[in-house]
């Protein structure tokens, strides 16, 4: 027999009646290898499908230096007490390559420029200043960085930025020296300088709980992201969390189907991101896609690009390959997803 109240919730869903956090903990502890959980992926699938023209967005990311963090959290290679990198810095003139690489094809949505948790702001705003110079199509700029003043925020949406990506994470305050608190006020800080909030539900790992992802789920709600989506905790070799492993990407889809079906009240409707990039999220309610270059917390290699980062040409095939018709630009514009466009994309 086919389980009623999971029939309710996807009626509610359908009719853009919102659900409530009972509803997507119930959802959240269904068997994964249900009917009723294919169904909920298939329904988080359709709905946003629907709601987006079956579009999808590319998202690029560029880590600009690295160094032993203060925040010290036990998922990231950054970590002082456990990290193998030495300071970095990128160079302007690669980190203006870079932006030229990932803008080239003229579809990317928005680029994430990230540095650390305590920055220097004056080399921040350089960076900001090189991408404003050198992006193109209307990509959109976004900041990765640690917890900031609104005075800092100010400046920055001064230079050129968009929006801010920043997250209470999973396990804040215990897997990292950071403080809830803290991460809140930079949240708050950055929408009070009139700034675009980007989040996500992360890093999501094995002993993570219903009740703590619907709860992360519904911040996003809450601030009001344009765009949020689920990241699993990788498991990189030489951080204290990496002997747990790893959610799998068939658990992280089902996850993303439940955000994707609770965020379906939002008013102006975000882009939901798959992090790590894989099909099975892509049909599981995801339509965003990030690809990376430069330093990477999930990552040990100086620049990965080389090893973990898709460049932009691959976020394209995936999302091709995963049913998309459509592309997001940063100008609000649409672009149709073919092999043709994948194509002359790849010969530019």
């Amino acid at each position: 027999m086919f389980d009623k109240k999971v029939v309710q919730i996807l009626e509610k869903a359908y009719a853009k009646v919102a659900l409530t956090k009972e509803d997507c903990i119930y959802l959240l502890k269904l068997d994964r290898n249900s009917t009723e959980a294919n169904i909920v992926r298939a329904a988080a699938n359709d709905l946003i499908r629907k709601r987006t023209n079956n579009s999808a967005a590319i998202f690029g990311q560029i880590g600009v230096e690295a160094f032993p963090c203060e925040a010290d959290c036990s998922f990231c290679s950054f970590g002082k007490s456990h990290t193998s990198f030495s300071p970095i810095r990128v160079e302007r003139d690669t980190i203006a390559q870079k932006i030229h690489d990932f803008c080239k094809g003229g579809d990317l949505y928005g680029l994430y420029m990230m540095t650390m948790h305590t920055y220097d702001l004056d080399f921040f705003l350089d960076v900001v200043k090189i991408a404003k110079e050198n992006v193109i199509g209307g990509t959109k700029l976004f900041s990765n960085v640690g917890d900031t003043s609104y005075e800092a925020f100010v400046q920055m949406k001064a230079a050129g930025i968009d929006g801010v990506y920043h997250v209470c994470r999973l396990g804040e305050g215990e897997y990292t020296k950071l403080s809830p608190k803290d991460r809140f006020k930079t949240m708050e800080n950055a929408k009070a300088a009139g700034l675009d909030l980007l989040d996500c539900v992360e890093p999501i790992g094995t002993e993570h709980t219903a009740e703590e992802l619907v709860d992360r789920i519904f911040l996003s709600l809450e601030m009001e992201c344009i765009q949020t989506g689920c990241m699993k905790r990788v498991a990189v070799p030489g951080t204290p969390l990496a002997k747990y492993g790893q959610i799998s990407d068939f658990e992280l889809g089902y996850i993303l189907a439940v955000q994707s079906l609770a965020i379906m009240q939002a008013k102006a409707f975000p882009v939901i991101g798959v992090h790590e990039p894989n099909e099975i999220g892509y049909v599981s309610g995801g339509n965003m896609i990030c690809a990376e270059t430069g330093i990477n917390p999930r990552d040990t290699e100086a620049d990965t690009a080389a090893n973990r980062g898709l460049d932009v040409d691959a976020c394209r095939r995936i999302l091709f390959e995963s049913g998309f018709e459509r592309l997001y630009k940063g100008d609000g514009t649409t672009v149709e997803l073919n092999e043709k466009y994948i194509k002359e994309c790849f010969e530019k």
